[in-house]
């Protein structure tokens, strides 16, 4: 797999304030935020906004965004073949650190078209789904278990006209019609501790694999571990039900976790509610109990400082988010699709509702919530996280950012990709591509363990906390130090506080995602607990991502 450098980008305070606070919906900038002390306990802490943070000097945020790797790999070494993880589907490791995914497969079938009236004319619903089962010891090379479940294309082969391949025949000797339709880690996304819910997840049956097929049968259930439905003839036995609950009204199979008492998600606001708005946005629906649901809100607007010219008319496709940080000072970080949608031609629109558009290209940028996804803020200004590939054919040309897996010091992103343009049709039914049809696939992007934003010094520079409280007796890093990095424990006043002054204290030369901090006096910080304290990073030639006391 061809690795790809990362893209960094320098931002300082001023302007990072002001580009944050320029989408927030029903909140205020967070440099408005009155300062007090900050109760951080014993959890992480990033520096992607200013809840932190008291003064700067000397240092830039920079942003950070993932090496992509290409895409992922068949258990022969060949290239994934088609197949991407979308709405409701998962990479996770088990208890036992195997890796699992679920993803949508889907081929198109003319045949489709007088199924349901919402298919009819528009060939872009001219395609078969079902959701796809598949593990792997290195999270790279993917083992596909027989099921047996489901009739599915045994091959394709090449036909001159759409959809330019069709099947070589049908069985069920392949790892398609997997019954678990929705599924998420809520201790690692979801803001969810209890390890006896960790996935929450549904069970469901259609009664067809066109995309408008009745739905038969729907259950929700938590699970402690991987629901091993391959393998486990028992394996339904073990879930713990949770009788009447549901996912969202919206359709789409989401739901982003637990904050202030209630579940909610946030995706692509319905067409309904963002076709007369001039482009799609951001909504979001809440339940106390997953069984009743209000919604959607418009939590994400497309801002007056957006791209709205014919060739470039800038739409908030769907927003992925998940839980960074603890329970008491974490937040939820958005991975934003951005659809740069192109309206130079009326045949890019939509045949059967001429206000949507569909020709264009995503990219991925960062956004976060520090209130349950009620109100968003950019994390570096406008720039892009996740880039498309800049090659008319390149394997993710559209990009659809998803949760992150963590593994060693590195989360893994693993991303739905389509090797075309969105527009598939032209509005008179013709393809947008004369020779081939575009084919959505799952590729992997790595990135440091929190290491989205991080405070850069090419030369000396401080950067100094708020007076907080914490918990733990010592003090780690995450930090990558081309010099050294060093600390100063001062009380709430500002004062270094004997034996943890920026002399006494050891440099931090290592690069590490939890390098400790240590003074030469010896001293330890248990007996400040309770505090208030400030730190002071003192920064010399390095790049601080966060810090922790533990």
């Amino acid at each position: 797999m061809s690795g790809k450098r990362s893209c960094r980008a320098a931002i300082d305070r001023r302007t990072f304030l002001r580009s944050s606070a320029a989408v927030i919906i029903g909140a205020p900038a967070l440099a408005a935020v009155p300062r007090r002390v900050r109760d951080i306990g014993s959890e992480p802490q990033l520096f992607l906004d200013d809840w932190l943070i008291e003064s700067v000097d000397g240092v830039r945020r920079t942003l950070h965004s993932p090496d992509k790797r290409g895409l992922l790999k068949e258990e022969d070494g060949r290239d994934w073949e088609r197949g991407d993880v979308y709405h409701g589907n998962i990479v996770c490791r088990d208890n036992a650190g195997k890796f699992h995914m679920t993803y949508r497969y889907w081929w198109w079938d003319p045949s489709v078209r007088d199924l349901d009236p919402n298919i009819g004319v528009d060939r872009a619903h001219w395609f078969r789904e079902c959701v796809a089962y598949a593990r792997s010891d290195d999270g790279i090379h993917w083992h596909k278990p027989e099921l047996g479940l489901l009739d599915g294309p045994d091959g394709f082969s090449r036909i001159d006209a759409f959809p330019f391949e069709q099947p070589t025949g049908m069985s069920r000797a392949n790892n398609l019609g997997c019954p678990i339709d929705f599924i998420t880690d809520l201790n690692a996304h979801g803001n969810v501790a209890d390890p006896a819910r960790r996935f929450l997840l549904r069970v469901a049956k259609r009664a067809d694999t066109h995309p408008f097929a009745k739905e038969l049968e729907s259950h929700m259930y938590y699970a402690s571990d991987w629901p091993d439905f391959a393998n486990d003839p028992g394996w339904l036995s073990k879930l713990t039900p949770i009788p009447d609950a549901t996912l969202s009204p919206r359709g789409f199979r989401v739901i982003t976790g637990h904050d202030a008492g209630e579940w909610f998600m946030v995706a692509q606001d319905s067409l309904g509610n963002w076709v007369g708005r001039g482009g799609r946005e951001i909504g979001r629906y809440a339940s106390p109990d997953l069984k009743q649901w209000t919604g959607p809100d418009r939590v994400l607007a497309v801002p007056d400082d957006e791209p709205r010219e014919p060739a470039d008319w800038v739409e908030y496709m769907d927003m992925s988010a998940y839980r960074v940080g603890g329970p008491k000072t974490g937040f939820w970080l958005g991975l934003l699709c951005v659809f740069h949608s192109d309206r130079t031609n009326d045949q890019y629109r939509m045949p059967t509702n001429l206000k949507v558009w569909r020709k264009g290209l995503t990219e991925c940028r960062l956004m976060m919530s520090r209130d349950a996804g009620k109100s968003w803020q950019r994390v570096g200004e406008k720039q892009v996280w996740l880039p498309h590939h800049v090659e008319e054919n390149g394997y993710d040309r559209l990009v659809f950012a998803r949760c992150p897996t963590r593994v060693g010091d590195e989360q893994w992103f693993y991303y739905a990709c389509w090797d075309g343009d969105h527009l598939v049709f032209n509005a008179d039914g013709t393809t947008y591509y004369k020779d081939r049809m575009r084919t959505s696939r799952t590729a992997l992007a790595v990135l440091r363990h929190n290491g989205y934003i991080s405070f850069n010094a090419e030369d000396q520079g401080i950067v100094s906390t708020v007076p907080l409280t914490f918990d733990g007796a010592n003090l780690v890093l995450n930090a990558s130090p081309r010099g050294s990095v060093r600390v100063a424990v001062c009380d709430a006043e500002d004062r270094p506080l004997h034996g943890l002054s920026e002399s006494d204290c050891i440099p931090v030369t290592t690069d590490g995602i939890s390098v400790p901090v240590r003074w030469n006096s010896g001293a330890t910080l248990s007996s400040l607990r309770g505090g208030p304290v400030r730190l002071k990073f003192y920064l010399d030639r390095a790049s601080l991502y966060g810090f922790q006391f533990a």
